[in-house]
């Protein structure tokens, strides 16, 4: 083969993995570290749409700066979540391992359609209370378990998503008052984040099926005289080494993935649904019941999916300010 007289780079990104999620509930694999006043480091929501907004980019070094700009947002429905439980994690030489655990009844009916909760007495969760405490000298980080109240949407699902969040404070014994005083209870998006903030948002992507190599990757068509087809890869490998490596393009699972968006900001945190709600409701989803918030940009996955929502991992040194919103765009997306 002679020296290529053009430029082609590798196609695909080796950056990604290509695995279908297990699961539509995304799985947060880490938190930031956090030093303040006690509050969760993350908050489920749902996908409403997109809409847009008119807002002061505040931005410093923009070339638009002071200047009022159409922003694209996304709609995101926060029906508060129930702490029904606590869990501290201690550090051992396999790992960080399951301390102790606190649970209590969730006052929502619905959370019977998870079997695996059982009922709890007044007596066996002071207990359990009792003992956490006892333990939180051996103890590394403390997370609560929080329910979602599906039923208080229009996303037509009842069954709630458990999930377990971390509780970010000075101290373990911190976050361990600051939850007891909550069990039970309901925990709205204010609790979590305010405007202005930067998020990173955790999803599940569309799935787009099993696909070719030309969708999937990226890959340039070949010939139409080629004989095996022009949506192939032109070649999968020398005869040496006599294998096919894993940096080949090849065909498969396309989408359903799980992804992290960082530093998504905040634009606003919102308690009527009416503010945001465009004539005949967002297609495919209905009308915003609860309180939301708008992300800036789009985030991953279909209307209806849930998302989860965790304090920004690389947000240093990034500018944080209250946007200034003049105008939320309502138009009826039916057309």
């Amino acid at each position: 083969m002679t020296r290529r007289k053009y430029e082609a780079p590798k196609r695909s990104s080796l950056g990604y993995r290509r695995k279908r999620s297990n699961s539509g509930k995304p799985r947060v694999r880490d938190w930031p570290k956090y030093s303040g006043d006690p509050k969760i480091l993350g908050f489920p929501g749902f996908k409403a749409g997109m809409t847009q907004v008119i807002m002061r980019e505040d931005r410093v070094k923009s070339h638009v700066a002071n200047t009022n700009r159409l922003t694209p947002v996304t709609v995101i429905e926060t029906p508060p979540t129930i702490l029904m439980g606590m869990r501290t994690y201690q550090s051992t030489p396999y790992g960080t391992k399951i301390l102790k655990d606190v649970m209590v009844n969730s006052p929502n009916k619905h959370i019977k359609r998870r079997k695996r909760f059982a009922t709890f007495d007044e007596e066996s969760v002071n207990t359990q209370l009792t003992a956490m405490e006892g333990s939180l000298n051996n103890a590394l980080e403390l997370r609560v378990l929080v329910h979602t109240q599906p039923d208080l949407t229009g996303i037509g699902s009842k069954a709630p998503e458990i999930l377990e969040i971390k509780v970010g404070a000075n101290s373990v014994y911190e976050a361990f008052e600051w939850a007891k005083d909550r069990l039970g209870q309901e925990l709205q998006v204010e609790d979590f984040t305010k405007p202005g903030q930067y998020l990173d948002v955790i999803g599940i992507t569309k799935g787009k099926g099993f696909q070719g190599v030309i969708k999937r990757h990226g890959v340039t068509r070949l010939s139409h005289k080629t004989k095996d087809g022009p949506r192939k890869v032109g070649s999968i490998g020398p005869w040496t080494p006599a294998r096919l490596r894993w940096t080949i393009p090849r065909y498969g699972q396309m989408g359903y993935f799980r992804r992290t968006e960082y530093n998504k900001r905040v634009i606003k945190l919102g308690a009527d649904g009416e503010e945001v709600n465009p004539a005949g409701g967002f297609i495919k989803y209905g009308l915003v019941k609860n309180r939301y918030i708008l992300v800036k940009g789009s985030v991953p996955g279909p209307k209806k999916r849930l998302i989860v929502l965790r304090d920004g991992m690389r947000n240093k040194d990034k500018f944080i300010a209250e946007p200034q919103i003049s105008y939320i765009s309502q138009n009826s997306q039916q057309g």
